[in-house]
């Protein structure tokens, strides 16, 4: 293009794409240019450099390092895009062939929705590395998303499980209890009837004889015969049968709630969904209260009760009580082990009888203790220097956990089975280990929802048991012990509502 020598403005051919930012593909916003020449949104510059926190900032496209401060906006760019955006505005296409800047030249419709996405060479090796980085980090979110879920997956269906087969417990727990208060009621009925028909056979055979009687004793003589029997009005106890009925309905109308019916479409973007079922507890603590106050008169239910597994956290909430206890081949050796106040975390709650451990959603303000924990462990009391001991854990109320034995000299920063002070079995990510001196060891891929802990100090050994059916051996390590030894545990999830249970053995 000519100009005149009075006439000292110079044509500058550009196309739309020479004004893009490489970063976001739109045209630069508040430009800003680099040392090395290359211009991009400053919003995108800003981005890319906290993305790369902690490593060297270098330009996107030739990789080329710059200074710490962003540089300051490209006044000069600014106006040469300045009409480019007006015409955005007013609808006007783009200009895709070369033309003097802020000049539009009307193309062939064909053209103008043929936008090509052109590089060029010098930048060929950044936008290659930019693209792989890109696709490596999609992927491994796509992996890590799937690891996710199937984790929360594997969890919901042990939950169901767990909660399947408390209901089928629960329901033969109360049928027995029916039936056992209808027994009660038949035996004492039988009896009555069977004293009544003792006298009722007595007095026709006197019936019968009163002829030969008569001849012998005066008829306002009185004869004995035998004791009368007590005859009482034999009733089911209706209040306490309508008690276990009233509280089963509304168990059954609770259930009848839809888990998802509080989470639409929003859940799908939760990082870490959480269900809530408020109410439940209370409604399975009073079918609880009323069934044992129905059995109070009958050995042989409490017996069952007592049996009975597989409870759900909501019926541990208030501590001992509600731990269904169970018997054991080590049940001479069991111990009384509760959880130590004095060396847990802060934010590790404990219920009075300090048998469960929660995780707190704030600080328990705890005492001041220089053995206090900094990770989420606490210590189990007593602890062992001699003899043999076992006690039981209930795991179902975390996702992830740690139990085990240390010595009392662990340091308050230590972590369990990382130490040579600690052994212990864990279950995280969706297999069973066992961990000593940070060396683990793979036992299962099952998942203990009870665990017993053996604690053999004579042999120098401890062992861990699965207790979810049947006792099951899971792993033995060797101690070498020169003070106390101690129960020690370690709650992995940090979501507020984890919880540990020390449960009761029964002795056989």
């Amino acid at each position: 293009m000519a100009s005149s020598a009075g006439d000292r403005r110079v044509a500058v051919w550009l196309k739309a794409d020479d004004l893009r930012c490489s970063v976001c593909l739109e045209l630069l916003a508040s430009p800003a240019t680099l040392s090395c020449g290359h211009s991009f949104c400053l919003g995108c510059l800003r981005r890319w450099a906290e993305a790369r926190e902690g490593r060297e900032r270098s330009c996107p496209n030739c990789q080329r390092p710059f200074r710490k401060q962003l540089p300051d906006r490209n006044v000069l760019l600014e106006l040469v895009l300045e009409p480019l955006r007006r015409a955005a505005g007013q609808g006007q296409p783009l200009p895709v062939g070369r033309s003097p800047a802020g000049r539009f030249s009307q193309q062939p419709a064909q053209r103008q929705t043929q936008m090509r996405d052109e590089v060029k060479i010098s930048e060929i090796s950044a936008q290659v590395d930019m693209v792989v980085e890109a696709v490596t980090r999609m992927r491994k979110n796509r992996t890590e998303m799937k690891d996710y879920v199937s984790r929360i997956r594997t969890s919901i269906t042990e939950d169901f499980a767990v909660m399947k087969k408390y209901i089928n417990d629960q329901e033969q727990m109360v049928l027995e209890v029916l039936d056992q208060e209808c027994r009660v009621a038949e035996q004492k009925i039988d009896e009555v009837v069977q004293q009544l028909t003792a006298r009722l056979d007595h007095l026709l055979e006197l019936q019968t004889n009163s002829e030969e009687l008569m001849k012998n004793v005066l008829s306002e003589q009185t004869i004995s015969v035998g004791s009368s029997p007590a005859i009482e009005k034999v009733e089911l106890d209706d209040q306490k049968i309508d008690s276990v009925a009233r509280a089963v309905k509304k168990l059954t109308r609770l259930l009848e709630m839809p888990v998802l019916e509080n989470c639409p479409r929003q859940m799908l973007q939760a990082t870490e969904p959480s269900l809530e079922a408020s109410g439940t507890s209370e409604i399975l603590m009073e079918l609880k209260e009323c069934t044992i106050a129905t059995s109070s008169n009958s050995t042989h239910h409490q017996d069952t009760y007592q049996d009975t597994r597989g409870c759900p956290s909501s019926m541990d909430s208030n501590g001992d009580s509600s731990m269904p206890v169970i018997s054991s081949q080590f049940s001479p050796w069991a111990s009384d082990v509760t959880f130590d106040h004095e060396r847990i975390h802060d934010y590790l709650e404990l219920t009075k009888d300090k048998r469960r451990v929660t995780v707190s959603k704030y600080s328990c303000e705890y005492k001041h203790s220089t053995k206090r924990f900094r990770n989420s462990q606490v210590m189990g009391s007593p602890g062992f220097s001699e003899g043999c001991h076992y006690w039981e854990v209930n795991t179902r109320g975390s996702i992830g956990w740690a139990i085990g034995v240390a010595v009392g000299e662990m340091g308050n920063c230590d972590q369990l089975g990382r130490t040579e002070l600690s052994w212990c079995v864990e279950w995280t990510d969706g297999k069973l280990s066992a961990w000593h001196e940070g060396q683990e060891t793979g036992i299962s891929e099952e998942r203990p929802l009870r665990v017993g802990t053996f604690l053999n100090i004579p042999q120098n050994c401890v062992s861990f048991y699965s207790c979810t059916d049947k006792e099951t051996f899971l792993h033995r390590f060797e101690i070498k012990k020169d003070s106390l030894v101690y129960p020690a545990f370690w709650i992995y999830g940090v979501d507020p509502g984890n919880f540990l249970t020390i449960g009761n053995i029964t002795m056989s």
